[in-house]
């Protein structure tokens, strides 16, 4: 009997082309990804994989069987819906992965949302950025992901699963207020001696602030570098520095440094889960719930930014 964890693998490799790109997707070693491939060559019994110098390709076999697994995979899922479409009512454990600001805006509130409906879904929430919410999804460890994603984003590959898009962000400049009509008149060029707060690096804010101050002509001051973009904010309000934050981290207290009519960069905040979950009526019920939240929180947003306490 093939193992369908060994399956999981077999089909990031022939999506991803190598193991170390397998074992980084599901956050484990490459030996052991290795020997589980090799395992999984065993229960087949046949050959599947073939060396090309450092690189595991995949035999005639291995695409055959790689082909078969992603239907098998799938076919397991929609078996789960179609069982939970049984039942009189939703009802039953979902669990939902979100990035940090996913769990206020939108995750906490579906709960809440789903529980007044007198639905028996156990949603169960996990804080967790992107690339960890999509591997919790292909690994079965989460129902639905809720995450975000720049416009210049690295995109990661999707195979096998579906989003559906829930709000667009827009990203706001928080500056001192007597520096907002020079700000106005002359763009992030007036900027160019000020200190700077953003992300760490390589993450989007960071990248979303470097490309904003290359398209002014200057190379931004970065002097502190945080993680979560309440922070961002918390330090711009005392004036060390100026950063670029997504509109919905901005709270009431904050709204005052706002820059408004500055067209800078956005994100894409939306719900994943895998494509044979479609038809399950707890992800649908949940992801219906969001939808409905994602458009309230969108149509709050006013110009270019947004005051959520």
């Amino acid at each position: 009997m093939l193992d369908l964890r060994r399956m999981m693998l077999l089909c990031d490799l022939a999506e991803l082309g190598t193991v170390t790109a397998v074992a980084d997707r599901r956050s484990i070693t490459s030996s052991a990804v290795s020997q589980q491939l090799r395992v999984l060559e065993e229960e087949a019994g046949a050959t599947l994989f073939r060396r090309e110098g450092r690189t595991l390709g995949l035999t005639r076999g291995g695409l055959v069987l790689a082909e078969h697994a992603r239907r098998v995979l799938g076919a397991v899922d929609q078996a789960m819906s179609a069982v939970a479409a049984t039942a009189d009512r939703t009802s039953g454990r979902l669990i939902v992965a979100s990035f940090n600001l996913g769990v206020r805006l939108l995750a906490a509130p579906m709960t809440v949302r789903l529980g007044a409906e007198q639905s028996d879904i156990d949603v169960q929430l996990r804080q967790v950025d992107r690339a960890g919410a999509l591997r919790q999804l292909r690994q079965g460890e989460a129902d639905l992901a809720i995450t975000c994603d720049y416009d210049f984003g690295r995109h990661e590959s999707l195979t096998g699963l579906r989003s559906v898009p829930l709000l667009t962000e827009p990203l706001v400049l928080l500056a001192p207020r007597h520096l907002h009509a020079t700000i106005r008149c002359r763009g992030l060029g007036a900027l160019t001696e000020e200190q700077w707060a953003t992300g760490v690096p390589d993450s989007g804010l960071h990248i979303a602030l470097l490309r904003a101050a290359d398209r002014a002509g200057f190379t931004p001051r970065i002097t502190h570098q945080l993680v979560g973009s309440a922070n961002i904010c918390e330090l711009a309000a005392t004036g060390i520095a100026v950063a670029v934050a997504p509109a919905l981290a901005v709270s009431e207290r904050h709204a005052p440094l706002v820059v408004e009519g500055l067209d800078l960069e956005s994100r894409r905040i939306e719900v994943v889960t895998r494509a044979g979950r479609l038809e399950d009526p707890n992800a649908v019920a949940a992801v219906r719930v969001l939808q409905e939240i994602g458009a309230e929180v969108e149509a709050s947003i006013t110009g270019s930014w947004v005051s959520v306490a």
